[in-house]
């Protein structure tokens, strides 16, 4: 691996400055971590980790993990259509649900691989540790990225009977209400309930329906048991549940090409944008100075132009998610040796209707329906601390299934607008002349995806002196994959059957030639399947400077496995893209390589410090750290849906700092930063914007003569600098009440969030507020609360439009929201 020397001067400077030892009387709380599967300061934790208390969590309003991202250097989540966008310092997977994610996530020690696990709500947690870099060699495969370490809180024995109960109101019909019930029901058992309920109606405003957009209804809980039978013996049960359910989407059409830029950058639109763009101007002339308003938005939803009957795909826009987990972890204590079980399951069940054409118009829906189920064993030894040779090994079991049934609906007629517009009954009554006529055509897409994976790891710390430690690890992973996946068109004709009419296939030539001569959507059958396996080496040299400084150096390898795409669209074996098939009655069952993605594989560098400064009462931690990407798995939208790609190489360097200081016995400062430069070192075959593809089809494929070449530039969700400042301060009062106080400033750089990184999509940079305040007594608090308080308008994704060539679509992040809560603790 190579590795560029132009920082080292900025490293060198900052472990100078920081290793002079400085004095202060306060002293911050100690932050303990789970890191490295052990319980550790995190001052003494050899990774760039961040780590967030549950008290904070709950104190900052951080109720899930895109609100997560803001105060985390490095990191973005955000919801999009169908999927989570998940990126740490720069590298992510995407919107395919095929992926798994290149930042794993774990709960409780299960592994949480899917976009969708994401969205669940922050609720009773004990603390979150986000560890950036490969973490191949303890927490396995699909970290290239990172891993979000997530622990619940959990009772202790011998506690008496405790709970809190708290409650928020906040505009928009905002409202918010959880807690915990807690004790020991035994000398042996002891248990805790937790619950959370969260509502929403209106975060923005949808003109065309004249009603809010965006109605949020979300219900969790969880159940923990600890059993301790013996001394030596600790059996900790979760079972948790959580069902959400949105109604509307925080998107829109941000960016609506006008006719003059239509006819300048695309004269070569196919006739579905034609009949879009006139059927949009001419009924709805002023969407286009609509679609630019703040916090609106201007679409039917699929309820077409009554805005109230559902005319395009099952259901009005919305999702539906049902999530279900489970584990027990055994810990028992063999003399000074700790042997560890964690047998998990997991599975969701997700329902989405997506408006996916963002215009007034019943045009294009897309329908979801995706099961997942997941079984995972691990087995952990670890020995005593302390000694010359301390070692972590293990071994990791895992067997998961995904299906999803999906289907894409274009309306021709248009809720009746094509033919009060041209005439013609249906755009494919004249497209063909009067030959065909269908008001609806659709394609059906069955995906079923079975993974099995297997691992052995260990891990091994040489204490060579007080001073000097030596870390080796060593993870060996074979993953199977076995997908089955056929795809179908329909049409229909009459409105009164027609989700009856759309689940028959048809091999009607017209249908099959427009299919795949405008959307490169063709009928077929594949069964393919993969077997990769990999060795995953680390290691990490700990120097202790000072008593109080840490510095460390870390080399690690990172792997994630490849797979077969989920998307809809794409030319089977021997087809250029758009090929029309000779025979309509084919049923295709050799997919292009474009199906197949293969592994992407990282080498990774970090340089690092841990300080603790002012005795105790400052620390400052950072690390500078270098990547390199080998076939970096890439998302890519494609009309309708989102392809796969596999970059060449990418490199990925940066810096990160993070400190807090307790200045006084009231008053706590915090703030982190961070400089990443993310490129693609060598990606020639990039995905093409919309304009390279109205002048080339084919850019960038087998049969184009063009391509988009983005070797040198910016990967995606890759800002250049981002930051945050915290402050928390308190007072007690005369009258033994207690004021408090606390705020946050966040800030994200620009970037790009789509894998053709076409400038008309680029994210602009934020700057997010957060205030609160209020009082506290010994059994009860109240608060008064505001996020993002400028109501600053951030985006979280921007990408083409569908079949609108040269228009874009955007996701919203919530604007000012304002609240008051209160809290009973007994």
């Amino acid at each position: 691996m190579s590795f560029s020397f132009k920082k080292l001067p900025l490293v060198a400077a900052i472990a100078m400055v920081t290793a002079a030892p400085i004095t202060q009387a306060q002293m911050l709380e100690e932050v303990i971590v789970t890191a490295q599967k052990r319980t550790e300061s995190l001052q003494d934790v050899p990774i760039s980790v961040s780590a967030i208390q549950g008290d904070k969590l709950e104190e900052a309003g951080i109720a899930n993990m895109s609100a997560l991202a803001d105060y985390v250097p490095n990191l973005t989540i955000s919801d999009a259509a169908v999927n989570t966008n998940i990126y740490m310092r720069g590298m992510g997977s995407g919107n395919n649900q095929a992926f798994e994610q290149s930042v794993g996530m774990y709960i409780d020690g299960i592994y949480m691989g899917r976009g969708r696990q994401y969205r669940s709500p922050f609720m009773d947690l004990e603390r979150v540790e986000v560890l950036r870099g490969p973490q191949g060699t303890l927490f396995g495969k699909n970290t290239v990225a990172g891993a979000i370490n997530v622990t619940t809180a959990s009772p202790d024995m011998g506690e008496e009977f405790n709970g809190s109960i708290a409650a928020a109101v906040e505009d928009q019909d905002g409202f918010i209400t959880e807690g915990y019930v807690s004790g020991s029901v035994t000398d042996t058992l002891a248990m805790r309930l937790a619950f959370k309920y969260s509502e929403n109606a209106g975060t923005y405003d949808n003109d065309f329906l004249n009603d809010d957009e965006l109605d949020i209804e979300d219900t969790s809980y969880r159940l923990t048991a600890v059993w301790q039978p013996t001394d030596n013996l600790d059996v900790n049960f979760k079972y948790s549940h959580s069902d959400y359910e949105r109604t509307g989407a925080p998107s829109t059409t941000r960016q609506y090409l006008d006719a003059e830029g239509r006819a300048a950058d695309f004269p070569n639109k196919s006739a579905f944008a034609t009949i879009a763009y006139l059927v949009t101007d001419t009924h709805f002339p002023d969407f286009g100075t609509i679609a630019g308003k703040e916090g609106v938005t201007f679409k039917d939803n699929n309820l077409g132009q009554d805005g109230k009957t559902v005319g395009i795909g099952y259901d009005q826009d919305g999702t539906d998610n049902e999530t279900d987990n489970a584990v027990v972890k055994l810990d028992y204590s063999m003399g000074d040796f700790l042997l560890t079980s964690i047998t998990g399951y997991s599975k969701y069940n997700s329902v989405d209707a997506v408006d996916v054409d963002w215009l007034p118009l019943q045009f294009i829906a897309r329908d979801d329906d995706q099961d997942f189920k997941q079984f995972s064993q691990e087995f952990r030894i670890t020995s005593p601390g302390g000694e010359f040779f301390d070692y972590v090994a293990g071994a990791y079991y895992e067997k998961s299934d995904l299906e999803f049934d999906r289907r894409v609906t274009i309306d021709t007629n248009m809720d009746g607008l094509v033919p009060a517009t041209i005439g013609a009954p249906n755009l494919m009554f004249a497209l063909t002349g009067g030959a065909y006529s269908a008001d609806q055509i659709a394609r059906n897409h069955a995906y079923q995806l079975d993974s099995e994976s297997y691992a052995f790891f260990g891990q091994g710390t040489f204490n060579i002196s007080d001073s000097f430690r030596l870390t080796l690890g060593l993870r060996y992973t074979k993953e199977d994959k076995d997908v089955d996946t056929n795809q179908c068109l329909s049409d229909s004709t009459n409105d009164a059957d027609r989700l009856t009419s759309l689940a028959i296939c048809s091999d009607n030539p017209f249908l099959v030639g427009i299919q795949a001569g405008s959307f490169n959507t063709y009928t077929y059958n594949y069964q393919e399947d993969r077997s990769t396996d990999a060795w995953l080496p680390a290691a990490n040299f700990q120097w202790d400077v000072f008593e109080d400084t840490m510095l460390y150096l870390s080399l690690s390898k990172g792997f994630k496995s490849g797979g077969f795409t989920s998307a809809d669209d794409g030319e089977p074996a021997g087809y250029l893209v758009g090929q029309v098939p000779d025979d309509p009655s084919t049923v295709f069952t050799s997919p292009s390589d474009d199906f197949e993605f293969d592994d992407e594989e990282v080498d990774a560098l970090e340089i690092g410090g841990k300080h603790t400064l002012m005795d105790g009462g400052m620390t400052l931690n950072w690390a500078y750290f270098y990547t390199e990407y080998t076939d970096l798995q890439t998302s890519v939208f494609k009309g309708v849906g989102f392809g796969v790609t596999n970059a060449a190489t990418s490199i990925v360097q940066g810096v990160e700092i993070d400190m807090a200081w307790q200045a006084t016995d009231s008053l706590r400062l915090g703030a982190n930063g961070s400089w990443l430069d993310a490129s693609y070192d060598d990606f020639k075959d990039a995905p093409c914007t919309a304009i390279q593809l109205d002048i080339d089809p084919r850019c960038g494929t087998a049969g184009g003569t063009t391509n988009n070449d983005l070797s040198d530039d910016e990967t995606t969700y890759a800002p250049e600098f981002s930051a945050a400042l915290f402050v928390d301060y308190s007072l007690m009062m005369s009258n033994g009440m207690e004021f408090f106080a606390g705020g946050e400033v966040n800030y994200k750089d620009e970037m790009s969030p789509a894998g053709d990184n076409d400038p008309l999509d680029r994210l602009d940079s934020f700057i997010k507020t957060n205030l609160r305040l209020g009082l506290r007594g010994d059994a009860w608090e109240v608060m008064a609360y505001g996020r993002n308080i400028f109501d600053e308008e951030v985006f979280s994704q921007s990408a083409d439009t569908p079949v609108l060539a040269g228009s874009h679509f955007n996701y919203m992040d919530e604007g000012a929201v304002f609240g008051l809560r209160g809290k009973y603790s007994f």
